[in-house]
């Protein structure tokens, strides 16, 4: 048992360059959130729902005979909404970073119902701050959110969980419709490329990887592999073009992003790419951003 131990269990370099990798993937996602036309279209929506909310408060207390002024709703809505949008591109992210399926989701249970509570509590946490900040100056007394005691908190995560749910599935069809979009590009017409005398057919969807041969290039694909009379610049071109995800990964090799099982850091700064069918690649540092960086 020690033995295994200590030959499978990372060492703390290791597991701090693992941690590492995956907070500065997960900003990266963060940042290509807040420029998700989705996200806005939600931020949208928000703040039309809270519109919606304020009038529903003001005409239901004015039918109460307990007409509410103005800046009651409008700050308790408001403060909910902005705090939601604050949140939206970190939950995206969450779900963009560990998409659920039908093989994986009892794996993502656990994660999902902890990160639910964790967004109920961010919400809770700015809106709160918000309010706090507002109400001496709107209403000449302290907000305390806790007034009616901690149920509040029971209360704030039964809608939060709602909408945690209803978000996780606006991002899953997203996703989804991503994923059908680029099969349909991936299933276009073979790329032609020449070998001397060689007609060489290459269809997108089966290209793996391929390393620079000076004014030739070594194509693997599921087909086999093949020596084509193209520069790595040209290849990795003529793949995008067709709608596959081929990236630079080191300046003598590009990879179809879509063939790639896992990536492990590896000495220099480095990554170790594996593929399926279990070649290994090795990722230079200087290509890692783009390579680790959300499609």
């Amino acid at each position: 048992m020690f033995v295994y131990l200590m030959l499978f269990t990372p060492t703390p370099a290791a597991y701090d360059a693992f941690m590492e990798d995956s907070l500065m993937k997960y900003w990266r996602l963060v940042k290509s959130r807040v420029r998700d036309p989705l996200v806005y279209i939600i931020a949208g929506a928000t703040l039309v729902i809270a519109a919606v909310n304020v009038s529903t408060k003001l005409s239901d207390a004015e039918g109460y005979g307990s007409p509410l002024p103005l800046a009651d709703p409008l700050t308790t809505e408001y403060s909910s909404a902005v705090a939601l949008i604050i949140i939206l591109p970190f939950l995206f992210a969450f779900f963009s970073h560990f998409p659920v399926s039908k093989a994986n989701w009892p794996k993502r249970l656990m994660p999902y119902l902890a990160s639910s509570i964790f967004f109920s509590l961010a919400h809770i946490f700015l809106m709160v701050i918000a309010r706090q900040m507002a109400w001496p100056i709107l209403f000449e007394r302290p907000y305390n959110f806790f007034a009616d005691g901690w149920g509040e908190l029971v209360y704030e995560y039964r809608k939060d969980a709602i909408t945690f749910l209803l978000y996780m599935l606006i991002a899953e069809l997203q996703r989804q419709m991503l994923l059908a979009k680029q099969a349909k590009k991936t299933s276009a017409e073979p790329i032609t490329l020449k070998s001397g005398g060689t007609t060489i057919l290459l269809q997108p969807a089966e290209f793996l990887f391929a390393k620079s041969a000076g004014n030739y290039a070594e194509i693997t694909s599921l087909s086999g592999t093949q020596l084509a009379r193209t520069t790595l610049g040209e290849l990795e071109a003529l793949l995008q073009e067709k709608g596959c995800d081929a990236l630079r990964i080191h300046r003598s090799c590009i990879v179809n992003r879509t063939a790639i099982m896992e990536t492990t850091p590896i000495a220099g700064g480095d990554l170790s790419v594996k593929l399926r069918g279990g070649e290994k690649l090795r990722a230079s540092r200087r290509f890692k951003d783009s390579l680790l960086a959300e499609t």
